[in-house]
């Protein structure tokens, strides 16, 4: 949708055609909220009026190749539609565990389908337990909409040691496990399941010490993998990790065809290597980048990489993260330095609403003290904290730049002037900055 609009409004005298196969498209982030938030899955379709207001022709068809040499498009009822451009936003799957008993009836996978959403919605409040598997952010995000359903007993299975462990640093991890008991959640980290047990239905999770655990419904969230098989029958070069190849302006090795989102490969924005990020921000960035470089190729705009910017709401607990954690620099075995804050969001902090944020941010030790990274937690004005924290990494801020930042602040909507989160943070780590240069 980014794409067809951005090119409408790019080239207005262009033919701008929308293809997609299902009738109904779900907006894919509220997919989480349908069992209770949203009270019917129908809430939750993404409306094609957009398209419509930019005269954007949606043809309801599925495509069966793409025809490169000839420039056309064949589709499955057999019609031709010729291109000049075409832009692929192919999605991503959902993925299972190859486990004994993965196929019984009461297994479910989070699809962007309405029809398989209505099932999995009638299903799960008819359910008693209800696991999930898989502790990444729709995993929490599901059990966190599940905990909220009477009589509902949910779990989490995760074989890493924390949910969100692959996202968030531990004490970000911990406080979002935390909120998730208290809201009735069984948590199970640590653990890898063995079988799947149950005659036609699943009826219990075995894991691999034998420990048993009965279920009447499970759902499986370990993620998913892009969708290529088009794009591969049709001669686009595809990665070794299995995404369709783009350049830095995201063409495909075949002219005039383009790729974005999660079908695509994608370039880590600080380390410059390949890297899986699955998020609607992405799809959309490319969206507009692959839009906008159709034509006028003098003008062509770059994709200067996939920062990684990624929040979520769990149980009131507001949690972001943008660019490196503390425990992916020490993967990378990148020199950093941290700085925190942990202040409250109302001066003075007994005023109504008052809450506390916790912010921290990576900089590197070398590079003029660049910051790579930030997480913040907190109430719901931590998800557009992140979404500065993101810019100033895109813009190559440094630990110093802080210092002169300008801000607005007010007793009812921010910290203090004097005690500005993120700029207390950064002076955190000038701290640590300038004691290393002492003793050198």
């Amino acid at each position: 949708m980014v794409s067809a609009i951005t090119s409408r409004k790019n080239y207005p005298s262009k033919k701008v055609m929308l293809i997609r196969k299902e009738k109904k498209a779900i907006v894919p982030c509220g997919i989480p909220y349908v069992f209770d938030r949203l009270k019917s899955v129908d809430e939750n379709i993404m409306s094609d009026q957009p398209l419509l207001d930019n005269e954007v022709d949606l043809i309801i068809e599925e495509v069966e190749e793409i025809k490169a040499d000839e420039r056309f498009i064949l589709l499955k009822n057999g019609d031709e539609i010729v291109y000049e451009k075409l832009i692929l936003a192919l999605g991503s799957k959902a993925d299972i565990i190859p486990i004994p008993g993965a196929d019984k009836k009461g297994i479910w996978l989070v699809k962007k389908d309405y029809d398989y959403l209505k099932a999995l919605r009638e299903s799960v409040l008819k359910s008693k337990k209800v696991a999930i598997v898989g502790g990444g952010f729709i995993g929490v995000e599901f059990a966190e909409e599940l905990s909220r359903i009477k009589e509902l007993e949910v779990s989490i299975i995760e074989k890493a040691d924390h949910c969100l462990n692959t996202n968030f640093d531990e004490e970000f991890s911990q406080k979002v496990e935390e909120r998730l008991k208290k809201s009735g959640v069984k948590i199970i980290t640590g653990k890898t399941i063995k079988m799947i047990g149950g005659d036609e239905k699943v009826e219990y999770l075995e894991f691999e010490d034998q420990e048993k655990m009965p279920v009447d419904l499970i759902i499986f969230s370990i993620g998913a993998k892009p969708n290529i098989e088009l794009a591969k029958k049709s001669g686009i070069e595809i990665s070794k990790e299995g995404s369709i190849i783009t350049d830095e302006y995201l063409r495909t090795n075949l002219s005039d065809i383009f790729a974005v989102g999660d079908c695509s490969q994608s370039k880590d924005f600080i380390m410059d290597k390949n890297i899986s990020i699955m998020l609607a921000s992405v799809a959309a960035n490319e969206g507009r980048i692959a839009a906008s470089n159709l034509y006028h190729l003098e003008l062509l705009k770059e994709n200067k990489g996939t920062l990684g910017v990624f929040s979520t709401s769990i149980c009131g607990l507001t949690l972001g993260v943008a660019g490196l954690t503390e425990s992916r620099a020490k993967e990378q075995k990148i020199d950093y330095i941290t700085g925190e804050s942990e202040v409250v969001n109302r001066h003075p902090g007994v005023l109504p609403g008052a809450e506390k944020i916790k912010t921290k941010l990576i900089f590197s030790k070398s590079c003029e003290n660049l910051l790579l990274g930030g997480e913040v937690m907190g109430p719901e004005s931590a998800g557009e904290i992140l979404n500065i924290i993101a810019l100033a990494i895109q813009k190559k801020a440094s630990v110093f730049d802080f210092n002169t930042w300008q801000i607005a602040t007010h007793p009812l909507l921010t910290p203090p002037p004097t005690a500005y989160h993120l700029i207390a943070a950064a002076q955190s780590a000038l701290m640590k900055i300038n004691k290393v240069k002492t003793v050198e």
